[in-house]
């Protein structure tokens, strides 16, 4: 399925290379992921690289220290929740001393922000439009798009021959032609992309805790009406057993599709509406054409509003979600009022990990989404590329944000990670995410779904002398939680099991991509503000009854007119010159 999806992708890819690069959207531009490969530079490729004179020698080293060291600018986000280990922050951490002592790069952020995307790119096209830029930093479709047109970005393709590594090329070659063609523009590399991001790992799954399962005597989730009367239960029969009503089904965000989201509860109505927070945008087949139509407008999304609202009335829904932003809303879940939640394969990590320690009994198991007219699940699945870094035109050393994605594989790829270099660079021994503080990984798109395998098999057979180091450090503290139930060990069983459930998913072919992989279009650019802001609002208004569900009809009617259909006219001319 991996491999057709990408291949479909890349022959768009190939027929618009003309036009600048392929659209996709951007999640946090701190986001990270765990790395695979099968390859990699040898560790021991540490000899001094030349200052930033010396930069054209002939046998460059892709690992190589600066004799001189050279300082880099950058920018960033760090997702809300980030925790650091003592006596780190977010200037200066443990990647940032690997930067410098190994390669001999001083980093330095002229910003950070905290939060969501958005506000990193609100940030960030101030910094634009002053032209303050940075010398390195994160960009989405739209914002390289218009980098590349302002003539600001740095030509990458002779850094990038000369200094990716093997590892890196094979990160990116898993993508076939879309990893480095997405990111070419006239023959000429204008960005590395951030691979990993497509991983079939982040798939939505429906999380629910077990132990209030069980004490309400509840069936697992098999059917909706499951669901709905879970999340019912879980609201109105005190499951936290405190005799207080304080507990609701289903928390979600002020931005209703950031996190928690509401992606895997449309699907089950089999909507597929678009991201709006994470300018993650879904265009589907046409129901009634043969281009494709905005996902977002489409009646089976009235559908799960209207349901949607009905929830919220009866409590069911977090009252308080209009003004809950993510670290708020999840708030519900490591604080033990949900019970239940529509989230990322990956959630053990964050926020469920903290759940888990602050209360060793809840026991959130992952299950795969029942849909409500008992159809098979088409979960939203976006274009696997959605970040890319950039160099500013004019930078002295381009080829240093190559070196350091390839000191993040040489740091924590299979081939080379050791238990010590993953719990110094990936996760500490205390469960702090030490991999988010990177500025940049390249991940591999099957890393975690063939590492969760591989472990299974051997848990199962409870033999580990097969793994590779760090899967063998895995196999052991999931041994250690099924023998005592540590809530230490908890994040890699939950792992393990959550990957059964993805497993199934693309056993049974259950994702439905957004089909549009074109540029940014010229009303895009003009109105997509204007069009996701309407689409957030007018959401919101539903869910909390504040506006009616055939508010929704009205919604539909005011996207076409305000751009939505010179939008739908653009996306169609591209896809059928793409066919």
């Amino acid at each position: 399925m991996k491999t057709s999806k990408i291949a479909l992708t890349a022959s768009a890819v190939i027929m618009t290379l003309s036009l600048v690069m392929t659209a996709c959207s951007s999640n946090n531009p701190a986001s990270t992921g765990t790395p695979s490969a099968s390859s990699s530079p040898s560790a021991s490729s540490t000899a001094a690289e030349p200052g930033a004179t010396s930069e054209a020698s002939e046998s460059p080293n892709p690992l190589g220290k600066y004799d001189t060291p050279i300082e880099i600018t950058s920018v960033r986000n760090y997702n809300q929740g980030t925790k650091f280990i003592e006596g780190d922050n977010e200037n200066v951490n443990t990647w940032t001393r690997a930067y410098e002592e190994e390669l001999g790069i001083k980093l330095k952020y002229d910003w950070i922000t905290t939060g969501t995307s958005d506000q990193y790119y609100q940030k960030l096209n101030l910094s634009i439009a002053s032209g303050d830029l940075p010398d390195t930093f994160a960009v989405d479709a739209k914002t390289l798009k218009q980098l590349v047109e302002a003539d600001q970005l740095e030509d990458l393709t002779e850094a990038y021959e000369k200094y990716a590594s093997p590892l890196l090329k094979e990160a990116i070659a898993e993508y076939g032609d879309v990893g480095l063609g997405a990111s070419t523009v006239n023959g000429k590399l204008m960005a590395l992309p951030v691979t990993g991001s497509g991983d079939y790992s982040g798939s939505e799954v429906l999380w629910v805790r077990q132990d209030w399962l069980d004490k309400l005597s509840l069936p697992e989730p098999k059917t909706w009406d499951d669901v709905l009367n879970i999340a019912q239960a879980f609201t109105e029969q005190d499951p936290d057993g405190n005799s207080k009503k304080d507990t609701y089904g289903i928390p979600i965000s002020k931005d209703i599709n950031g996190y928690p989201d509401l992606q895997g509860f449309f699907n089950a109505y089999q909507g597929n509406p678009s991201n709006v927070a994470w300018k993650q945008y879904m265009w589907i087949k046409d129901p009634s054409g043969d281009g494709l139509a905005y996902g977002s407008i489409q009646p089976e999304v009235k559908s799960a509003l209207a349901k949607l609202q009905e929830l919220y009335k009866a409590g069911i829904v977090d009252p308080e979600f209009g003004v809950k932003d993510t670290a708020k809303a999840l708030e519900g879940i490591t604080g033990g009022k949900a019970g239940m939640y529509f989230g990322y394969g990956w959630a053990m990590n964050w926020p469920l990990g903290e759940a888990v320690q602050k209360d060793p009994t809840a026991n959130w198991v992952a299950y795969p989404i029942p849909t409500a007219d008992g159809q098979p699940l088409k979960l939203s699945y976006y274009f696997p590329l959605n970040q890319w870094y950039v160099v500013k035109k004019g930078s002295a050393n381009p080829e240093a944000i190559i070196k350091m994605a390839n000191l993040y594989l040489e740091k924590l790829a299979p081939q080379t990670v050791t238990v010590e270099s993953n719990l110094k660079y990936g996760k500490s021994e205390d469960g702090i995410e030490i991999i988010n503080m990177a500025l940049i990984n390249s991940a591999f798109v099957t890393a975690n779904m063939n590492s969760a395998a591989t472990i299974r098999a051997a848990v199962e057979a409870k033999d580990s002398s097969k793994l590779k180091p760090d899967q063998a450090a895995t196999y052991d503290e999931i041994m250690k939680y099924i023998e005592t139930k540590d809530p230490k060990y908890w994040v890699q069983y939950s792992f393990m099991k959550t990957m059964e459930v993805v497993d199934g998913y693309i056993a049974g072919n259950h994702y439905k991509s957004s089909l549009y992989g074109g540029p940014p279009t010229k009303t895009m650019v003009q109105k997509q503000a204007i069009l996701d802001k309407l689409e957030l609002e007018t959401f919101t208004k539903i869910i909390m009854g504040a506006a009616s569900i055939d508010e929704f009809d009205k919604f539909v009617a005011q996207w076409k007119q305000l751009g939505g259909d010179q939008i739908t006219a653009e996306v169609n001319e591209w896809y059928a010159a793409s066919q």
